[in-house]
C-alpha cells in the first residue's frame, strides 16, 4: 500500500545556481538527505509517504552528475560534494540542519560535518563508506569497474548487496542506475570512493551521529562501524535492521523512516 502524499513536493532541476532536488514536507526541522553510488534521489521515493512531513522537511539532492543534476559537470570529488551541499543549505536558508548520506556519502556527511561544525545538528549514515575510503583489493576493484557499463555485473552486484532479492528487483534498480547516473561521473566517483582518507579531520568530532547497517549487507556490517564511525565519533549510535541489506530505504521503508525520524526528532529537541 502507498500512503497518498498529504504535502508540499517540490522539485527544482540543477543549474548554475546549484544541485537539484526534490523537497518533501514543511515541518520545522530541516533535513538534507544524499545518494549512493548507484542511484540519484529517486532511491528515497518509497520511503517518502512515510516521512512525517509535518515535522519534517526533508530535501533530496541530487550529486553532480546524477538525476535532476545529471547535466552539472564537475570534479566529483568530496571537497566539492561538501560545498555543493552547504550551498544548497545556503539557498535554502537553513542556518541550522540534519544531514543524511547513504552508502558513498556516508563519508560526505562526515566531511559537512566538519567543514560546517556549527550547522549540522546532527547526522545519520546509512550502510556508510567512511572517511576512510573504500580500499577494494585489485580483484574488487575491477569488479566494480566492470559495472559501469556491464550490465550483467551491476545486476550481480545489486543482488550481492540486498541479501538476496529477486530477479525483478536487481532489474528495476539497474534500469534505474542506467536512467539516473551520467556516464561521465562514474568512474571518478568510484576513485573517490576508494582512495578517500581524512579520518584525521573528523575524528573527535562530537556531532551526534545514527549509523544505520543492514542485517544481510555483506560488505558494510556493524562490527565495521564500530572499527569507524563508532570509534571515531564519540556521540554515535548504531542501529542494525533485520531482515535486510544495503538499501533499507527500499528493502523496508516504513521502518526506515521511524528508525531515522525518531532520532532527528529527538537531537533536535
Amino acid at each position: 500500500m502507498k500512503v497518498p502524499l498529504e504535502v508540499p513536493l517540490e522539485i527544482r532541476r540543477g543549474s548554475d545556481a546549484g544541485l537539484g532536488y526534490v523537497r518533501y514536507g514543511n515541518g520545522p526541522i530541516c533535513v538534507l538527505v544524499l545518494h549512493d553510488w548507484l542511484g540519484d534521489h529517486s532511491s528515497y521515493d518509497a520511503v517518502m509517504p512515510w516521512l512525517d512531513g509535518h515535522a519534517c522537511t526533508y530535501v533530496f539532492a541530487d550529486l553532480r552528475g546524477y538525476g535532476l543534476s545529471i547535466e552539472l559537470d564537475g570534479e566529483f570529488t568530496v571537497e566539492e560534494i561538501a560545498a555543493d551541499c552547504l550551498l544548497l543549505a545556503d539557498r535554502l536558508c537553513w542556518s541550522r540542519f540534519h544531514i543524511v548520506g547513504h552508502s558513498m556519502t556516508g563519508m560526505i556527511t562526515q566531511r559537512v560535518a566538519a567543514n560546517a561544525t556549527s550547522r549540522v545538528i546532527s547526522a545519520i549514515a546509512v550502510c556508510p563508506v567512511s572517511a576512510a575510503g573504500n580500499r577494494l583489493s585489485p580483484d574488487a576493484l575491477a569488479f566494480f569497474s566492470s559495472t559501469i557499463e556491464n550490465d550483467d555485473a551491476l545486476r550481480r552486484l545489486f543482488g550481492y548487496v540486498s541479501g538476496g532479492l529477486s530477479d525483478t528487483w536487481t532489474e528495476g534498480k539497474t534500469r534505474q542506475n542506467r536512467v539516473t547516473v551520467s556516464s561521465a561521473c562514474r568512474r571518478p566517483y568510484l576513485d573517490m570512493l576508494v582512495t578517500a582518507d581524512f579520518v584525521d579531520d573528523i575524528r573527535g568530532l562530537e556531532t551526534p551521529y545514527l549509523v544505520v547497517v543492514g542485517e544481510k549487507d555483506p560488505g558494510i556490517d556493524a562490527d565495521a562501524m564500530r572499527r569507524t564511525f563508532l570509534a571515531w565519533h564519540p556521540n554515535a549510535e548504531l542501529q542494525v535492521i533485520p531482515n535486510c541489506g544495503h538499501y533499507p530505504m527500499q528493502e523496508c521503508p516504513p521502518y526506515f523512516a521511524t528508525v531515522i525520524e525518531r532520532f532527528l526528532k529527538r537531537t533536535t529537541s
